[in-house]
C-alpha cells in the first residue's frame, strides 16, 4: 500500500512502533462493556474529534490561504492533499444522506445514544469569547479530554507544517481497532439501534482513514519534509508526541470507566 513512500517514512513507522501497539491494543477498548460505559468514553472522545479538526484547519491555514484577499501559498502537492481531507472531513455525506462535518455526525450519534453533549456544546459556545484552556474549564469538559486537547494546543502553538502533518498522520483515528466496532455493534443489538449512527460514524471515518486519508496524509508528510533531516526528526518526534498524548488520553478514560 505504501511503495511510494521514502525511507524516511519508514523510518518514523518503524520509530512509532511501539506507541502504535499500545493503541491497538490499549485495555479500554475490553472494558466498555455497558452503555454508561460507552457514554463515558464518548463524551470524553468528542473533544478529541473536535481537536483532531483543529489540527486539520491548522494545517489548511498553513499549507493554502483561507484569507481575503487570496494570495498563491505556493504549495502545490501538499495544498490539494490537505484539501482534499478537509473536504471529506468537514462536508461528508451522513446515514440521512445530509452533508456535515464527521465531529457533527459524532455529537448526532452521542444525542441517539444518550450520551451528554452538554459540555461540548458549552466549550463550543464558550470559544466565541474565551481561549480554549479557558474554554474547556469553563464547561466543565472531563478531565481527560482537557488535558488532550490542552497538548494538542500546546504543541501546535507555532508549530512548523511539517509537525502538524506528522501530528495530524500519526494521532488519527485508524488506532481504534475493529474489536472495538464490533463490540459496539453487539452493545448495539440490545439497545434497538440507539447506536446506529455512532456505528455509521466510526465506518465511515475510519474507513477513509485507511482507505484515502492516511495515504495521502503520509505523502504530505513526505513533501514537507522534502530532504531535510532536521524536520524529519521533527516530524517523529512529533508523530511519537501524538501518540502518548492519545495513550495517555486512553489510560485517563478507562480510570474513569473503572471508577
Amino acid at each position: 500500500m505504501f511503495w511510494f513512500l521514502k525511507n524516511d517514512i519508514l523510518k518514523i513507522l518503524d520509530g512509532t512502533q511501539g506507541e502504535r501497539d499500545q493503541l491497538q491494543n490499549h485495555p479500554i477498548y475490553r472494558n466498555i462493556k455497558t452503555i454508561n460505559h460507552l457514554h463515558l468514553f464518548m463524551e470524553n472522545h468528542v473533544f478529541a474529534v473536535w481537536d483532531f479538526m483543529s489540527i486539520l484547519k491548522s494545517l489548511q491555514s498553513q499549507l493554502t490561504c483561507t484569507t481575503v484577499p487570496w494570495i498563491p501559498a505556493g504549495k502545490g502537492t501538499p495544498a490539494r492533499l490537505v484539501n482534499e481531507i478537509v473536504m471529506e472531513e468537514e462536508s461528508d455525506v451522513d446515514r440521512y444522506g445530509q452533508h456535515v462535518s464527521h465531529f457533527e455526525m459524532y455529537c448526532h450519534a452521542m444525542a441517539q445514544a444518550g450520551a451528554n453533549t452538554k459540555p461540548i456544546n458549552h466549550f463550543l459556545s464558550e470559544l466565541k469569547v474565551s481561549s480554549v484552556t479557558d474554554a474547556l474549564q469553563s464547561s466543565d469538559a472531563p478531565k481527560p479530554a482537557a488535558e488532550f486537547v490542552n497538548e494538542t494546543f500546546r504543541i501546535l502553538d507555532g508549530a512548523p507544517s511539517h509537525v502538524v502533518a506528522a501530528m495530524f498522520t500519526f494521532g488519527r483515528e485508524e488506532v481504534i481497532p475493529d474489536m472495538f466496532r464490533a463490540i459496539i455493534k453487539e452493545m448495539d443489538r440490545s439497545l434497538k439501534g440507539k447506536l446506529k449512527s455512532f456505528i455509521y460514524y466510526l465506518d465511515r471515518h475510519i474507513g477513509l482513514d485507511e482507505d484515502a486519508h492516511t495515504p495521502a496524509a503520509l505523502k504530505m508528510v513526505k513533501e514537507l519534509c522534502g530532504d531535510d533531516e532536521r524536520k524529519w526528526t521533527e516530524a517523529t518526534e512529533a508523530a511519537r508526541a501524538a501518540m502518548k498524548a492519545r495513550i495517555h488520553f486512553w489510560d485517563g478514560i478507562l480510570k474513569n470507566i473503572e471508577t
